[in-house]
């Protein structure tokens, strides 16, 4: 998938990406989310319930904020600077990150979160931790 500009979405707000769309289609407010890329493990807290996210990441001192409507997800990185806006369909999301422009697709078994964001053969692999 081409979006707009020549960045792929940042590592950061990937992972962010993986978390939040793991929390909505598993139903679990989860802790710390381990990126295999990076080989690091990022603590989040979060409260996503009924129509409301909002995630705090300690690490970085960034905040997720946004609002689900049935399939649709949208929600601001602050420290990013950028709004994803994903539809969940079952366990699968797809949807666009706006500072990129890049266009991303994913899914969700369990707490693996696998994103494709367009870079060829790259699909990059998150566990959610409760």
């Amino acid at each position: 998938m081409k979006g707009r500009g020549g960045d792929n979405i940042k590592d950061d707000l990937r992972a962010s990406l993986a978390y939040v769309a793991g929390s909505i289609v598993n139903g679990i407010n989860y802790s710390p989310l381990t990126d295999h890329k990076n080989k690091k493990t990022q603590k989040m807290t979060a409260k996503i319930e009924k129509r409301n996210i909002d995630v705090q990441i300690p690490d970085d001192g960034s905040k997720l904020i946004g609002m689900m409507s049935g399939n649709d997800v949208s929600f601001f990185h602050s420290r990013g600077n950028a709004t994803f806006s994903p539809k969940v369909k079952g366990a699968a999301f797809t949807g666009q990150e706006s500072g990129s422009g890049k266009e991303f697709t994913g899914s969700v078994n369990g707490r693996s979160v696998n994103i494709y964001d367009g870079e060829e053969y790259n699909i990059l692999f998150y566990e959610l931790v409760e």
